[in-house]
């Protein structure tokens, strides 16, 4: 690739959250996650959120950005203008089909629903579960098994003889997708099931320069952008250096030199545990907590204060917006209900759910991702609210 665009990509990012690994002072090389290089991939550019990123296509519109896979219509050809701070009940896309370019969509009612492929080991389910209950028993995610939902995540065993995956970012409807290597550990699973969540790497953050450095010359050919800034970061808190989220000091290395670590000198450990960091900022951007479904007694408009135009807000943050009551997912707001209603109504009752094949009109009615959908007359879809279930 050429060198400005070398350049480019080192300055701009994907999002995250603060989430990683804790560090075990006995592990071995063997313990820490094995990464492929980007130099044998045949990489194309995309934007994602406004911001130039190399992906490999590896086709069923899914792309491969290190160890995340972007759906199709989260990522565009161009660069298309990103709003970072969007109204409440405003349409986000142009896209027919309900893309958001850029677009990540958080979990309804905090659950991720899954589906265990036959293809699974014992020692694959094994590893799924004991990932699954660090973030059950710690913060107020939650799992549920599919059985007729529309939308989940398909966990599969790639077949790579390695501890290594990939995972669909953020909810991504009927193709999301968690890919295990053979010999994937616990600690490569819990990471990437917080990629499932919505969270990419903790080095993009926008303020990680103030943190750790970051030595591009000893990064592997094509994978510079894994440690690009993004400027329209979600996190909470400060940046965390034992995060589950981020890379170790060695992720990518090219030559058995750093490629990150913190500005003291000290090295960056594989971790495998999520911190205290990442469980604040799950709890803050998944919100609830009651102990059963992650949601509780919540959908009240009491007390939220009304939206207001310039102010910065983050996801899991509610207001009230004309009558409504709203909630921040990391490209939108999400409407949850009228305030005058006594309990959240099902508004997706009896409404199909969006089918690429068909041909839709204005006023046209469809559910997506959970979401309930209505095109409008100049071809945009429109956000109504969350199903119920």
């Amino acid at each position: 690739m050429k060198t400005k665009n070398l350049i480019n990509l080192a300055k701009v990012s994907a999002l995250s959250l603060g989430l990683f690994f804790t560090s075990c002072s006995n592990e071995s090389i063997e313990d820490l996650p094995e990464e492929t290089g980007g130099e044998q991939e045949q990489l194309v550019d995309k934007y994602f959120k406004g911001d130039l990123i190399q992906v490999e296509d590896i086709g069923n519109n899914t792309f491969k950005f290190g160890d995340v896979l972007f759906d199709s219509a989260q990522l565009s050809d161009e660069i298309v203008a990103y709003d970072a701070n969007p109204e409440p009940g405003a349409g986000l896309s142009s896209d027919p089909k309900l893309g958001l370019a850029g677009g990540v969509r958080k979990w309804p009612n905090n659950t991720i629903i899954y589906v265990l492929d036959n293809s699974l080991s014992s020692n694959q389910r094994q590893v799924t579960f004991d990932a699954m209950d660090e973030w059950k028993n710690k913060t107020n995610i939650r799992f549920k098994e599919r059985t007729n939902e529309s939308f989940y995540v398909t966990i599969r065993n790639s077949g790579a003889q390695c501890n290594c995956a990939s995972a669909s970012l953020g909810v991504q409807g009927t193709r999301g997708t968690i890919n295990m290597g053979v010999r994937t550990g616990f600690g490569v699973m819990t990471h990437e099931i917080g990629h499932t969540l919505g969270y990419l790497h903790e080095q993009n953050r926008s303020d990680r320069d103030q943190f750790v450095r970051i030595f591009p010359e000893n990064i592997q050919d094509g994978a510079i952008s894994q440690f690009r800034v993004d400027n329209n970061s979600v996190n909470p808190g400060r940046f965390d250096v034992e995060s589950i989220m981020i890379y170790s000091s060695f992720t990518f290395s090219k030559n058995g030199q750093p490629v990150m670590l913190e500005l003291d000198g000290s090295r960056i450990p594989f971790r495998s545990r999520l911190s205290a960091g990442d469980i604040a900022g799950t709890n803050q951007l998944y919100p609830g907590g009651d102990g059963g479904d992650g949601g509780g007694d919540t959908d009240t408009c009491e007390g939220v204060d009304e939206w207001v135009r310039g102010r910065q807000y983050t996801v899991g943050d509610r207001v009230t917006y004309r009558g409504s009551l709203y909630e921040r997912d990391f490209s939108r707001w999400n409407r949850i209900k009228e305030c005058d209603a006594t309990t959240p109504q099902d508004i997706c009752e009896g409404v199909a759910a969006y089918n690429r094949g068909t041909r839709y009109r204005a006023g046209d009615r469809v559910t997506f991702q959970g979401f309930l959908y209505e095109l409008q007359s100049n071809g945009r879809w429109s956000n109504l609210g969350q199903c119920a279930n």
